[in-house]
């Protein structure tokens, strides 16, 4: 059995409310349970804490979950969230991955241990062609929503 942070989603009072829970899934990676209550990051160090709060991010990348019932049975099953996306969400975007290029660039890409270390320049090197490529897909995009 594994199992990882997911957000779930309820409803009090007519409003909804998201937190995380710990989900544990069988073999096949179908959800088997849930904790109740909302966990809390923790950690016996500081350092324990940060990758503890890290793993919560992890949660962000991957579908809302609400309980429902299926054949009888209480479950959690993804929530399709249609938040509507204008032309400002992919400019926000493009933006962004170029921000995230020059950080990783100025942080990662100018550091000596680029120029001593062939291995890691070639792979830095694949992560800055990846996110060339995610800027110009971003770029095209746009492109396209503002020419409709």
């Amino acid at each position: 059995m594994t199992w990882n942070y997911r957000i779930i989603r309820t409803v009090q009072n007519n409003t909804f409310h998201y937190s995380i829970h710990e989900v544990y899934y069988n073999k096949n990676g179908k959800i088997e349970a849930w904790t109740e209550e909302p966990v809390l990051p923790f950690g016996e160090s500081v350092d324990e804490l940060r990758e503890d709060i890290n793993h919560f991010l992890q949660a962000f990348k991957l579908p809302i979950l609400e309980k429902g019932r299926i054949n009888g049975k209480e479950r959690l099953k993804e929530i399709k969230e249609d938040q509507a996306l204008n032309r400002g969400h992919y400019f926000e975007f493009l933006d962004r991955t170029f921000v995230a290029m020059e950080y990783i660039h100025q942080f990662l890409g100018c550091h000596p241990v680029l120029r001593k270390e062939k291995k890691l320049r070639e792979l830095y090197q694949q992560i800055a062609n990846f996110l060339a490529e995610l800027y110009q897909e971003a770029g095209r995009l746009e492109f396209e929503l503002e020419n409709k």
